[in-house]
């Protein structure tokens, strides 16, 4: 991993009050120091003030300004700085963002796009920069990209954001991974909400790290700017600073990982073909920085920031607008799928209901959930009333395993949602299998455990699939993401049918749509399954997070590994400061036993049914996940066994 940590401020300061305003910039560069930051962004023309308006006609506020930036560049030793301020040249004024490290200002990016609307009357008193470099002050100044010791970092400032055709494209396209912004954005009610959506699309557009800094307090006289800031990526905020703030600065810092820009960019076709493209670069001239040794922030803090769940936004708190997202996200979710479901069952037009084999599990509850849901949204909804015609359920127990508890639970759904529910023994199929089983192998002591296993499962995929025939029906697989990845299905038995509604949803959110479900609709019966510990009930007291790993570990490797790209070792260090209740011994074995059964199972995930695709993640191989069958990863286990923290 690549970690930064990069630092935006807010700062209010004075027209013309250089040892005032360089006093506050010193002091947040100190706290940024103290805080481990490698780059600070602070706001446009916090140097000199803003706004200056007529007064940058005076010879003597370029002069003084350029004299202050020298003066702040002996105060930014082991850290790079963006500050902002006026520069002259050939008779032109520009505003610019100065970069100071270790003693000297390396360089200078010079604004390009020059708001005259509205309260702006920038073009009355600046120029715009067009295109190239040249130099100013005796330092290199235009389209700049610097090259530092952690990664490749340009700037804009301001209007250049909000512009159709903003100079960070040509920038990354030149190499820059992080873009700055000096800002000095006034206030108005809720335009932080517009600056953050700005901000986002930014750094998923550019594959970049876009880190905004904005002004804060009075101007001279009549605006107010409400400071903030944001830290973004192509996954989203990572860090975002208070507004309205009534100290006099303030500090927002946050980690970053240069990897995931790297990867991001490899990954998009459309984005290598036009870095490609040289001509694109529009006069952009890479700067190296020499500014010393650079010590990366832990793993811990980058783990820190991250969200507690990949799949799902935040619990909701006391925040009402947090509670809606959470509750809006699970709707959309939830509704995706059965609108795909239903979709599916109407277009294929040969189905008369769909099939659900009930294990008591959560899994297989939310698969009739869904097929019941999209059954009461046949022809538009107008068909409702006949829903419990198009859902049938059956419960496959084996004596030997299956449970009272799983059997009633099964039982309870299906009669709350009205549907029929009959319950067919499988003890009689799975004994003769276990006997042919034996007879091929000799002695009923060379068939393995796993065996006994998996032709229980297989047992019932061929009862489930003669039934779809006999009744025109549907039949769901109702395996999800999280079996996919691992490869906790058996072939030819629970991943067989015709259907795979939830194969894109992690274990995790299986569970977290069921509680939401449970909640909004207060069917008890929901509550009881989740009360059950999920097992395959295959093997005596099996459970299946013995059998693997506690499933909020798993899905996390899922993410980092299948999403993020991450090698094991840093899958690992990311999970000791993510779930401290385990050992961080255990977890590297965890981590270790994921990479082997996700390696190793892609011929599995070749043979899966069609599936209902709703994340961004997806271990489909015929649509978005292009993975060897065979392969060797033994150079990053021995990678991970030899790692440390």
């Amino acid at each position: 991993m690549r970690l930064v940590r990069i630092g935006v401020a807010g700062v209010s300061v004075k027209v013309g009050d250089f040892a005032g305003n360089c006093a506050r910039i010193e002091a947040i560069v100190e706290a940024a120091r103290a805080k481990g930051c490698q780059l600070l962004v602070t706001p446009e023309l916090c140097v000199s003030g803003y706004s200056l308006e007529d007064r940058v006609w005076w010879p003597d506020i370029a002069r003084r300004s350029w004299q202050a930036v020298q003066r702040l560049a002996k105060a930014c030793e082991g850290i790079h700085v963006f500050v902002g301020l006026p520069v002259h040249h050939d008779s032109m004024m520009y505003n610019g963002a100065a970069l100071l490290a270790d003693g000297a200002v390396h360089g200078l990016v010079l604004k390009k796009h020059l708001p005259t609307y509205s309260i702006f009357y920038e073009g009355r008193n600046w120029t715009a920069w067009h295109e190239g470099v040249t130099t100013i002050n005796g330092v290199p100044a235009g389209d700049l990209v610097f090259r530092m010791p952690f990664g490749m970092v340009s700037a804009e400032i301001c209007e250049d954001l909000w512009s159709a055709k903003i100079p960070a494209q040509a920038r990354v396209l030149a190499g820059a991974e992080i873009i700055c912004n000096l800002s000095a954005s006034p206030f108005t009610p809720r335009k932080n909400d517009q600056r953050r959506r700005l901000v986002r699309n930014a750094a998923e557009g550019l594959a970049c790290v876009y880190a905004y800094s904005n002004l804060l307090g009075l101007d001279n006289s009549r605006l107010v700017f409400d400071g903030g800031g944001f830290l973004a990526t192509p996954n989203g905020i990572v860090a975002e600073g208070t507004i309205l703030e009534q100290s006099y600065w303030t500090l927002t810092t946050g980690v970053v990982n240069l990897d995931d820009i790297s990867r991001a960019r490899a990954e998009n076709s459309t984005w290598r073909l036009y870095a490609a493209q040289k001509q694109n670069l529009g006069g952009v001239e890479v700067i190296t920085v020499n500014s010393g040794a650079y010590s990366a922030p832990s793993a811990a803090d980058y783990a820190a920031q991250l969200p507690p769940s990949f799949f799902w936004p935040p619990e909701p708190s006391e925040n009402l607008s947090q509670q809606s997202e959470t509750t809006a996200y699970l709707d959309e979710l939830y509704n995706a799928l059965v609108l795909g479901l239903r979709d599916y069952f109407e277009k294929v037009g040969v189905f008369q209901r769909f099939l659900v084999a009930l294990s008591g599990g959560r899994d297989s509850a939310l698969c009739l959930l869904l097929a019941v849901d999209a059954a009461k949204a046949m022809n538009e909804g107008r068909d409702a009333e006949r829903y419990a015609e198009r859902v049938w359920t059956v419960y496959l127990p084996n004596a030997a395993y299956s449970t009272s508890a799983t059997q009633d639970a099964a039982r309870d759904l299906a009669k709350a949602l009205g549907v029929p529910f009959k319950v067919v023994s499988i003890a009689e199929e799975s004994a003769v299998a276990l006997e042919k089983a034996e007879e091929l192998m000799g002695s009923p002591e060379a068939v393995t455990p796993l065996a006994k296993q998996n032709l229980q499962a297989r047992v019932r995929g061929n009862m489930m699939l003669n039934w779809a025939n006999n009744a025109g029906g549907l039949l769901l697989v109702t395996s999800n993401l999280s079996e996919a990845a691992v490869g906790y299905t058996t072939t030819g038995g629970d991943n067989q049918g015709g259907y795979s509604p939830i194969a894109n949803v992690p274990k995790t959110l299986v569970s977290r749509l069921i509680e939401h479900v449970a909640q909004t609709r207060d069917i008890e019966a929901l509550n009881t399954i989740l009360a059950i510990p999920p097992s395959a009930e295959l093997a005596p007291d099996q459970e299946d997070e013995a059998d693997l790993m506690p499933y909020v570990v798993l899905d996390d490797l899922l993410y980092l590994f299948a999403r993020r790209r991450m090698p094991l070792t840093d899958c690992w260090r990311l999970l000791v400061p993510r779930h401290p209740n385990h050992d961080p011994e255990q977890l590297r074995t965890w981590t270790a036993s994921f990479g082997k059964l996700f390696a190793f199972n892609q011929w599995k995930r070749e043979q899966l049914p069609v599936a209902l695709k709703v994340m961004d993640l997806d271990l489909d191989p015929k649509s978005g996940f292009r993975f060897p069958v065979t392969q060797s990863i033994d150079d990053e286990l021995e990678e991970l066994s030899n790692a440390t923290l």
